[in-house]
């Protein structure tokens, strides 16, 4: 892949992350390394369909495929960020908010 089709699947993940949103350039940046590990995160889990979670090493024995430890780090470290930023990376606000109906309590009589 040439790296300006790279940069124009950052830039595209990017915008679906900002979702229209205007940011600080700090937070702006924060979404962009989020962006990236997202697309690494897509391209361990392209790699794995392809090929298998085990594959073969240069000896023929099986080995764990390399994807799954990119995986496995990329999930983290997005997770990391979902955590620490829920302003960004949370689910998007609700602006109705839905109530239980109040549970009346009954007086013995």
């Amino acid at each position: 892949m040439h790296f300006d089709d790279q940069s124009d699947r950052l830039n595209k993940e990017k915008e679906r992350l900002l979702d229209g949103r205007k940011l600080s350039p700090f937070d702006d940046e924060a979404v962009e390394i989020v962006a990236s590990l997202t697309l690494r995160l897509k391209d361990a889990r392209e790699r794995l369909e392809q090929e298998g979670s085990i594959i073969e090493d240069s000896k023929g024995l099986p080995v764990e495929h390399p994807a799954l430890t990119i995986e496995k780090r990329a999930s983290a470290e997005l997770r990391g960020w979902v955590k620490d930023r829920p302003d960004l990376f949370g689910a998007p606000k609700n602006t109705t908010e839905t109530k239980r109906p109040s549970r009346r309590k009954f007086n013995v009589v």
